[in-house]
């Protein structure tokens, strides 16, 4: 999700569009990643933050996961969001990932914000009944032209135990790698092209078949 500095810019903007002493109520919703997998199945995927609130206070829904055949996986999270700085927020809640006719829930406690060279970072630690799990995100935007943005993504899981309803084993789980151009047409609408690499590690490979692909990708990021 990866959306740090477009939530930070929008916030910014609001202010001195609305006049520096005014907090109005905004609602924003941006699709990340909306996109068709080239790999086994032809999955889509998506990567999809919308928030409700203030400047300080933010109620936010996040929504990430892919979908082929008839089989989905996804992490659905919703968190209280405070600012405690100007670019970081600190974010808590719960969070229900499904994969298949599987499913877990967890509390969550995240920070999000933007790290020093504009990497945009989220982190969160995931607390479940019988396992805890660590989720680090990175991504970077990347300039070419006012419209063509370069923007290389990196994601890493790790989990103290085996969570066998999503097919998770204990340690360090999966690794996903992308990098993605778009052509922003307008701002609020922008086709792209890419590459991924993921792959899967320790007992999540050798006991639920974890996957190691690199696949092309194409799809479309928008926001209103």
């Amino acid at each position: 999700m990866k959306r740090s500095i477009f939530f930070s810019l929008l916030t910014v903007a609001s202010l001195y569009a609305g006049g520096m002493n005014d907090d109005p109520l905004r609602v924003t919703m941006l699709a990340d990643r909306l996109e068709w997998q080239a790999t086994d199945g032809d999955p889509v995927a998506w990567d999809v933050a919308a928030y409700a609130g203030y400047d300080m206070n933010k109620l936010y829904l996040y929504s990430e996961g892919s979908t082929q055949r008839d089989e989905t996986e996804s992490e659905n999270e919703l968190l209280y969001s405070r600012a405690v700085t100007p670019f970081w927020d600190l974010q808590a809640g719960a969070e229900m990932d499904t994969a298949g006719s599987g499913s877990e829930y967890w509390g969550v406690v995240a920070v999000q914000g933007l790290a020093p060279y504009f990497i945009d970072t989220r982190i969160r630690l995931k607390i479940g009944d019988d396992a805890v799990g660590v989720n680090f995100d990175f991504e970077y935007e990347a300039l070419l032209t006012q419209r063509l943005i370069l923007t290389p993504r990196i994601e890493m899981e790790a989990y103290s135990d085996d969570v066998p309803e999503l097919g998770i084993g204990s340690g360090f789980s999966s690794l996903a790698m992308g990098i993605r151009l778009r052509y922003e047409f307008v701002r609020e609408f922008a086709p792209y092209v890419g590459v991924e690499y993921v792959n899967s590690f320790g007992r999540t490979a050798s006991e639920y078949g974890g996957e190691e692909d690199t696949r092309f990708v194409a799809g479309v990021r928008f926001w209103f």
